[in-house]
């Protein structure tokens, strides 16, 4: 115990140490603590894409190249060839293998190393200020690596999110307002991004649209300055080129509007296409999910069943497509950058573009749903690439004179994760430059929005990246209220509360409630434990009955209702919340339930406090 004090002791005064090197102004505090972070993030996306190397040694050596890496590959001892006297069912083994180491650190360290990543750093940010373990990026990176190198059929960007946040986060000690803190998570992830994708634009997009919601000046800067020095270090390190456009999906030829007034038309409906096939994509992921949590196995077990039942489907794939088992692996496992750019190029059969959509759709839900640690975004860009390349083949062969099925298929990437993610703008900006094709910015514009409307009506304003907190009671609003975020119920609520005690009768708690004038008081103990509410509303009967009376007296008919404790009578069934619960989660509790009063508890459920939508009211107007 000592011992652990002694460290903690030394680590308190590191930090201490560390903030005072810092400048003291607030906002050139901010402008340069983003640059460091920048540093860690473009630096992290590196080392992940290491460590995903180090992994593919491991499984596959040179016979796969699941999480496309640009180092070189080099022969060595690994379980692929190892394991070659099994034939095809490698293909299901290693998957099945890798989920299980995965499942074993997430067992060992933390939950939240599970799955794609961003939802976490979604829910830190809306509900803990945007505090995020450090530790998380260490195991975030493991666990995702094994998992995209074993061949999962998983994103890098997610991780690289979680990763760049963690860093984030852990430099938001050095500011004093919590809003910087999440400027700071986002500005990470921001730089994830941009050194991954070597993207800054759809990097500074993605934090202000997806996480942030927010476009305020200060929260710009700083993630502005983080994603243009993670991409700065990123780029020489992984070869990339200072103009738009990454390796794997550049395009030999610019793709362009040949025939507006046909092409246009044909855009549009590729968007609803589009919007259907991201609407699915979420609801089959999140059943999936659902289903493996409702399973009564040891967790560890869930992300190697996904993995068994992914090389599964791409053994089905191989029977389908009549296509070697190695070939059907390589369109399917991992994050499929290579596929991606066979299809802009045109270089994929309708059956062939039909077939992997479907499989890659299954094989990710699988991937993500069963608890293992990888990302969205490639996925999307995958399944998205295949239906609007088949889309485009069937258009061109219709209509041969207007753009190749290559375009169709390009836009349908950006298309496919504005429709999953409600980010129109970040879809357009990373598509733009991942691929270098500026010429077709307007049908990719078009289907992006036209995908992303129709899907929120479908999925009633759920994302892939906000379902998971909406399936835990929390609503991500369209664009959230930062002051909203930084109070808490213990900052705005009322300490002196008018209670009833359990046992009180109905006609003593109207007498009270006529002196008083309120509007709803907390039924307790003795001890202060809440039991219940009783508010007006419950009470209007009683009242109205008593009114009818003569001299306001309660009529004899009137007399055992009234008689009654007023734990009878009012709500038992509450909603509560804590102290340190911010406003903004208050609200959503207030809203899904149709109360306006809420009771504050502590951790053993004694009232605290009481705060009303006034309460909330009030504090947002004195925050402006």
């Amino acid at each position: 115990m000592s011992y652990r004090l002694e460290v903690g002791s030394f680590a308190s005064a590191a930090s201490r140490r560390l903030g005072r090197a810092f400048p003291q102004d607030p906002d050139l505090r901010m402008n340069v603590l983003a640059i460091v972070i920048g540093v860690i993030a473009g630096i992290g996306a590196v080392f992940f894409r290491v460590t995903i190397w180090v992994a593919q040694e491991v499984f596959y050596s040179k016979s796969l190249n699941p999480g496309n890496v640009e180092f070189h590959l080099i022969s060595s001892p690994n379980l692929f060839s190892i394991l070659a006297p099994l034939g095809a069912l490698r293909f299901v083994l290693l998957p099945a293998l890798g989920g299980l180491f995965v499942g074993f650190i997430i067992v060992k360290t933390t939950r939240k190393v599970s799955g794609h990543g961003v939802p976490k750093v979604l829910e830190a940010i809306l509900t803990r200020g945007g505090q995020i373990d450090p530790k998380i990026a260490i195991y975030k990176t493991v666990a995702s690596s094994i998992a995209i190198g074993s061949g999962g059929s998983l994103g890098r960007e997610g991780p690289i999110v979680q990763i760049g946040s963690a860093s984030g986060a852990y430099f938001g000690r050095f500011v004093d307002r919590k809003s910087y803190t999440r400027t700071l998570v986002a500005a990470g992830a921001a730089g994830g991004i941009a050194a991954t994708f070597n993207a800054p634009l759809a990097g500074v997009m993605f934090a202000l649209e997806i996480l942030l919601a927010e476009y305020y000046l200060r929260n710009v800067i700083a993630v502005v300055l983080s994603a243009v020095v993670a991409t700065a270090i990123a780029r020489p390190l992984l070869d990339f080129t200072p103009s738009p456009g990454v390796r794997q999906f550049l395009v030999p030829v610019n793709y362009q509007l040949v025939r507006p007034e046909v092409e246009l038309p044909l855009y549009v409906l590729l968007g609803v296409v589009i919007a259907f096939g991201g609407a699915a994509m979420v609801k089959l992921l999140y059943a999936v999910e659902h289903g493996f949590e409702r399973l009564d196995v040891p967790f560890y077990y869930k992300p190697a069943a996904g993995g068994a039942l992914l090389g599964l489907s791409t053994l089905f794939t191989v029977e389908l497509l009549d296509v070697d088992p190695i070939q059907a692996a390589t369109w399917l496992f991992g994050v499929g950058y290579d596929t991606i750019g066979s299809s802009i190029e045109g270089n994929l059969v309708l059956a062939v573009l039909l077939v992997l959509g479907v499989m890659k759709l299954v094989g990710f839900s699988l991937s993500v749903g069963s608890g293992s640690s990888g990302g969205v975004f490639s996925p999307a860009l995958f399944i998205g690439s295949m239906f609007g390349g088949a889309f485009g083949l069937l258009a061109h062969g219709a209509l041969p004179n207007v753009a190749p099925a290559g375009a169709y298929a390009l836009v349908a990437m950006g298309g496919m994760f504005a429709a999953s993610a409600r980010a129109p703008l970040t879809a357009t900006l990373i598509i733009f430059e991942l691929t270098g094709q500026y010429s077709i910015i307007l049908p990719l514009l078009m289907v992006c929005v036209i995908g992303s409307e129709i899907s929120q009506r479908l999925l009633d304003g759920g994302t892939i990246y906000s379902q998971k907190l909406r399936d835990k009671g929390l609503t991500v609003q369209e664009r959230r209220i930062g002051s909203l975020e930084d109070l808490t119920a213990e900052d705005v609520m009322t300490h002196d509360v008018g209670t009833l005690l359990v046992g009180t009768s109905i006609e003593d708690a109207v007498e009270i409630f006529r002196e008083t004038q309120y509007h709803g008081m907390p039924i307790v103990e003795d001890d202060d434990t809440l039991v219940g509410i009783l508010t007006l509303t419950d009470l209007e009967p009683v009242l109205s009955d008593s009114l009818a009376a003569n001299e306001g007296t309660l009529a004899g008919s009137l007399k055992q209702e009234v008689a009654a404790p007023v734990e009878a009578l009012g709500t038992t069934a509450l909603v509560t919340a804590t102290t340190d619960t911010n406003l903004l989660s208050i609200v959503d509790k207030m809203e899904r339930r149709g109360v306006s009063r809420i009771p504050v508890v502590d951790d053993h459920g004694k009232l605290q406090g009481l705060i009303t939508e006034s309460d909330i009211l009030d504090a947002y107007d004195s925050s402006f």
